[in-house]
Order: structure tokens, then C-alpha cells, then sequence
């Protein structure tokens, strides 16, 4: 079966002169349904009919806004992916000139309202079904579920339902900015990653026949990528053409000495010699794995050491160990998603884990900073050449181009048992690409937000340390005597320091660069909410600055709701207060609120009464007020919100 597939359908070229209910001899007929197509040309139907949208750029919003689907996206943000770094002036003015004639094609005359106005930002109400993408990636998981559970009839009917929604590129044409660009890229990763599960479903039910052509394609797209070839020597050879299958290998050695300077890795050579001897090609699951480096590769130890007086997160801990004493036995790579406020403990908790489930992990631990919520984050080309430097690959070895990378990249993981730490992660788009197809290792990706988007196996949402737990760090950083000794200021320390590890650690090398001075000397400039912040730096290291990374990254909205918070008690705040404050319906205060809980700097609570309530860490409460000190509630630029 060719990968060329077919479109989901074909739309009659003809305009739409109006949206919502229509009449027809006095009968109401009901509203057709809108249906936006961005796996391939972009494009919008309403019911059969296609809705052709005038001018580039109006489409470019249009794309910007599905790509994130009932989110809010800041005027910013919209204005940097169509104009990238040469907007003009009256780009506000112009945008809001696409709202309007977007909200015409969408129907907003006749009240089909999915296009809404926030304060600088914009959101597109996209239905489950109205989006191929949410389509495609619901059945994409759906199909790798049930094929996981050797249900491969139904994996693969869901799978190649999923494969049929692609048309293309997505959003080829549009030219829009990095960030869209960057989100393209993950998506087509995504369908390459389902492309090979649906084949892998195939050949399971024996179609291996009907794979062999099909799988000649995507060589010739891919040439490097081992999986494909270990599945085209495996389908050739279960058809009883073992001739072609022993050539199939020869070429991808021949590929892989050639272009890489390596062998093929270890589960294709295992193939060639279960075919060469006229065994069964299928390869028994479950089967332990060596260390299996190419001789002269060296076993990469990346990881940074664990920070001092490490404590706690033991169900954490147990979690994650007792997931990758399962890795061994699993068909996946299986994900862990580890989050929370800045200065919890994110990257030390994934570094412990690995120390406590090193015999695991033979093969090596890998450790790429992402650097998500920088100015700067690590685009995939480098983190890929860094990680195979790290294998001891020269860079003369590194293939040029971001494809050969990654092909390299899996080639090395295959079937390795590695422990892979991607850590401070911006969105699912920066990870997707470095999450390795096979192998026997196991993925960490630390962020401060949820990543909701991103399958995982296993989400850890970190909070602050208990107080006997807080108390535990500072003993182990200063000792127990000094704690014990002063065990009211050692307290008062650690809840001004939100119980958050980072804050903990500062506190602690502090006082253990005086370790002549009593306690209560720091406990008492600790005292007043505004010094806090001060006092928690040292050598470099700063809560504020680790807080205010966070803050950046948010939208001027989102950031003016982030202020108000400082006007209230850290542990119980509600919408409607909030909405009180920034002066907006609490519906809407809600939503806002839960943005900064996926953003990492907030989280839920409950009250007895049922009113949800949110909780915020001290020293990130202390940064808020600080924050609103300096700005107030007044809103940033253009933020108030478009007038369209």
C-alpha cells in the first residue's frame, strides 16, 4: 500500500455566501457542521461545501489558531509566526482585519460564535471532530493502545484510519514562523512514529507480503532509519524470499558503513543471522538484552550530579523504578512526565531515579537541557548532534542534515537500554522528535508545565516538600545539631522558603558559609515577605530569577493575572476574586487561572463547600506580590484586547 494517500474527501469548489441555519420550502434545516483540514494545504468546509478564504495571511491566522486548538494565543505570538522578525506597524490593525473576515466565514452574523476576543489574545472553539489533527492524534493513540494490548486487527484499522486524514505537508504554502514550523515538524514526526506502528500491526496479522513495496517507499525517504529496514528483511523473509531478504541487508549495511561509519545495530543483525541459519525471522519478545555498543563507542554518563540533601519524593522515586524495572518487557519507549512549580525538584528527582535504577540501564544515561522556556531553547538538530557526540561519534560522523541525525540518533537507541533525560522542556512539539522509536531504555522529560499533549506512561506532578521533609533537606545541607538547635528558626526557614527544594538549598549554603552565626539571624530577614527574595541568592543561583523565567515565558494577559494573585491569601484563591481584580467575567478568571496551572505555577485545591479553589507556593506567591509592586494591575501594550 502506497503511503500517497488519498484526501478524506473531496469539497465541490464552491463559495459560501452564508453560515448557520438555512430554509428551504419553510423547513429549518440544521447547522452543517465545520470541518478544518491542516494535515496537509489548509482548508475549511462547511457540510459539502468548500469555504475558500481570501489572502494569506488570513489563512495564516486561521492556521495559527487551529495548530492551537481552543487555546488562547497571544496578539505577540500571532503577529512573530506571520510576520517573523519584519512585522509592520499597523500589524495589530491588520490582524484584526483578518478577525473580522474570518469571523464572516465562520458564521459569526448568524451567532455561530467560535472565534473569541481575550485580552490581547484570540481562541478558536474547535469541536473533537472538527480538526484532522485532534483527529488523527485521538486515533493515532487509540490504534498503539490496543495494538500494545495485541489487539492488531483493531490497532491496525484505527491506525490506517488515522494514516488516511494526512494530505501532505501541513499548512504547506503558508510560509509562517519558527514556532508553527517547529509544531509542523513534531506532527510529521507523529505520523512517521504511527506510519511504522501501523506496519508493525500488519505484519503482525502476516500481511507481510503486501508490505514489502510500501516499505521500499519509505526507505527511499528514509534510508537510515533501521526499524524500517529490520521490518522490510523480517517481511521478505516470512514471504519465503529469503534471497531478497539477505540482500535487503547487505544494502542497509552497505547504508549504515557508508554514510554513518557503523553496523547495523543489534536486533537487525540478529535478524540476518536467524535468516541465514533458516530460523524464524520473528523475534521473541520479552528477550534479554546486553550491552550492545558498537565496538569503540563509548557508553555515554551524562547525567548531572544530584543536588545536596536530597529528601523525599519516595512514591515518585518508587514509580519510576518500578517502571523501568518493566522497560525490559515492553514494545515502547516508555515516557515519564515530571512537573511542577519552578525550584521543586524536578531534575533532581529524575536524576535520583536513575541512580536508584542504574542496572537498568547498561547502556548509558543521556542528558539534554532543553531549555524550553529560554530565549534560546535547543532546536532538535543540536540535541541530536550533542547526544551522538556523546556516543563518541566524531562530528565528521554527524550526518548534516536533521533527518540523518535522527535516523542516527534511533539507530544507536535501538534496542539499547538507555535512560534518556530531556529536561526543562518547553511544549510536546520540542520533545516529540527526540523520543526514540524503539529500544529497550526509557524517556524523563522534566517541565513546569503539564504537557498534557505528550502520551506518557507514567505524570508526576511535583509539589513543595512536607515540613518533616523540609526540616530533613536543611539537616543534611547543615547538620542536625544546628537544625535541632534552633529548631524554631530552622522552621521558619523552610516555610519561607515555600518548602520548595531550591529555595531550601540557597537557605542552606548560605548559613553553611557562617557556620559560627545562630540561625535566627537569617530567620529574621526572612521575616518580611519583600526581603525574601533577596536572601534566597547565592553564588549565581536565585529564586527570583528561576521564578521569573516562568513569568516571561506567559502571555501579557496571563501575566496580569499572575499580579493579581499577589493581592490575595497564597493558599485559597478563586476566580471570582480574581476576576474581581483584573476586571473580567470569573468564567473566563477560571480559565485563566487554569492556564496557570498548566504553566506550572499554580495549583488545585477544594473546598468543603465545592468551590474549586486554586494554591500557589510562598516564594512564587512573594514574586507575585513583588511583581504587582512594580507593575500593578495596569495591563502591558495592547493586552486589554483586540476590538474586533
Amino acid at each position: 500500500m502506497s503511503r500517497r494517500l488519498s484526501r478524506p474527501c473531496e469539497h465541490p469548489r464552491q463559495k459560501v455566501e452564508y453560515i448557520g441555519r438555512s430554509f428551504r420550502h419553510g423547513v429549518v434545516e440544521a447547522t452543517p457542521s465545520m470541518k478544518y483540514y491542516i494535515l496537509g494545504p489548509l482548508d475549511l468546509t462547511l457540510g459539502e461545501h468548500r469555504v475558500r478564504i481570501r489572502g494569506k495571511r488570513t489563512c495564516g491566522l486561521l492556521a495559527i489558531l487551529l495548530m492551537h486548538p481552543n487555546q488562547v494565543v497571544p496578539l505577540e505570538r500571532i503577529i512573530d509566526e506571520i510576520w517573523a522578525d519584519d512585522p509592520p506597524r499597523s500589524a495589530v490593525e491588520n490582524i484584526r482585519s483578518y478577525v473580522h473576515q474570518l469571523r464572516s466565514l465562520l458564521g459569526h452574523e448568524t451567532g455561530h460564535r467560535v472565534l473569541e476576543s481575550h485580552p490581547g489574545a484570540y481562541r478558536l472553539l474547535v469541536g473533537p471532530e472538527e480538526l484532522d489533527m485532534t483527529r488523527f492524534l485521538r486515533l493515532a493513540e487509540e490504534g498503539e493502545r490496543v495494538c500494545r494490548l495485541g489487539q492488531h486487527e483493531a490497532g491496525s484499522a484505527l491506525l490506517g484510519e488515522a494514516l488516511r486524514l494526512w494530505r501532505g505537508t501541513p499548512l504547506s504554502g503558508l510560509g509562517l514562523g519558527p514556532a508553527i514550523q517547529a509544531k509542523v515538524v513534531a506532527l510529521e514526526e507523529r505520523r512517521w512514529q504511527t506510519q511504522t506502528e501501523w506496519m508493525c500491526a500488519r505484519m503482525a496479522l502476516g500481511e507481510t507480503n503486501q508490505l514489502v513495496a510500501p516499505l521500499r517507499e519509505f526507505l527511499g525517504e528514509r534510508p537510515l532509519d533501521e526499524k524500517l529496514w529490520f521490518l522490510l528483511v523480517k517481511a521478505l523473509s516470512e514471504s519465503g524470499r529469503t534471497g531478497a531478504a539477505l540482500a535487503a541487508y547487505n544494502e542497509a549495511r552497505g547504508t549504515f558503513v557508508r554514510d554513518l561509519g557503523i553496523e547495523p545495530g543489534p536486533r537487525l543483525r540478529r535478524l540476518h543471522a536467524q535468516v541465514l541459519r533458516g530460523g524464524d525471522a520473528a523475534d521473541p519478545p520479552g528477550r534479554p538484552i546486553v550491552n550492545v555498543l558498537t565496538p569503540g563507542m563509548t557508553v555515554p554518563h551524562q547525567l548531572p550530579a544530584a543536588p545536596p540533601g536530597f529528601v523525599g519524593r519516595d512514591a515518585a522515586l518508587d514509580a519510576i523504578c518500578e517502571l523501568a524495572q518493566r522497560t525490559a518487557s515492553m514494545d515502547h519507549v516508555p515516557v515519564v512526565v515530571v512537573s511542577g512549580p519552578p525550584g521543586v525538584g524536578k531534575t533532581a528527582t529524575a536524576v535520583m531515579s536513575a541512580q536508584k535504577s542504574h542496572t537498568c540501564f547498561p547502556d548509558g544515561e543521556l542528558y539534554v537541557e532543553l531549555r524550553g522556556l529560554t530565549e534560546s531553547p535547543l532546536p532538535a538538530a543540536d540535541a541530536f548532534t550533542s547526544i551522538l557526540n556523546a556516543f563518541g561519534i566524531a562530528p565528521v560522523g554527524v550526518p548534516e542534515g536533521l533527518d540523518g541525525r535522527r535516523s542516527l540518533y534511533r539507530s544507536l537507541l535501538a534496542e539499547r537500554r538507555t535512560f534518556i533525560l530531556l529536561d526543562d522542556a518547553a511544549d510536546a512539539a520540542q520533545v516529540l522528535p527526540l523520543i526514540p522509536m524503539a529500544g529497550q531504555g526509557m524517556v524523563i522529560v522534566t517541565s513546569r508545565r503539564l504537557l498534557n499533549d505528550l502520551h506518557a506512561d507514567l505524570r508526576l506532578t511535583l509539589g513543595p516538600l512536607s515540613s518533616a521533609e523540609a526540616l530533613g533537606m536543611l539537616n543534611n545541607i547543615v547538620g542536625r545539631e544546628r537544625v535541632d538547635g534552633e529548631r524554631a528558626a530552622s522552621h521558619h526557614i523552610v516555610e519561607a522558603c515555600g518548602r520548595l527544594p531550591t529555595a531550601i538549598r540557597i537557605a542552606g549554603a548560605r548559613l553553611s558559609a557562617r557556620p559560627n552565626h545562630p540561625m535566627r539571624v537569617l530567620a529574621d530577614r526572612l521575616v518580611s515577605w519583600d526581603r525574601v527574595l533577596d536572601e534566597l541568592t547565592v553564588d549565581g543561583d536565585s529564586v527570583r530569577e528561576d521564578i521569573d523565567v516562568s513569568y516571561r515565558a506567559l502571555d501579557p494577559h496571563a501575566r496580569l493575572c499572575f499580579r493579581a494573585l499577589g493581592l490575595f491569601a497564597p493558599e485559597r484563591i478563586t476566580a471570582v476574586e480574581v476576576g474581581e481584580a483584573v476586571k473580567e467575567p470569573s468564567r473566563a478568571a477560571d480559565r485563566d487561572l487554569e492556564g496557570l496551572v498548566h504553566a506550572g505555577l499554580l495549583s488545585t485545591e477544594w473546598t468543603r463547600n465545592g468551590v474549586p479553589t486554586f494554591r500557589m507556593a510562598s516564594v512564587v506567591h512573594t514574586y507575585a506580590r513583588e511583581r504587582l509592586e512594580v507593575e500593578g494591575l495596569e495591563v502591558e501594550g495592547d493586552a486589554r484586547g483586540p476590538s474586533a
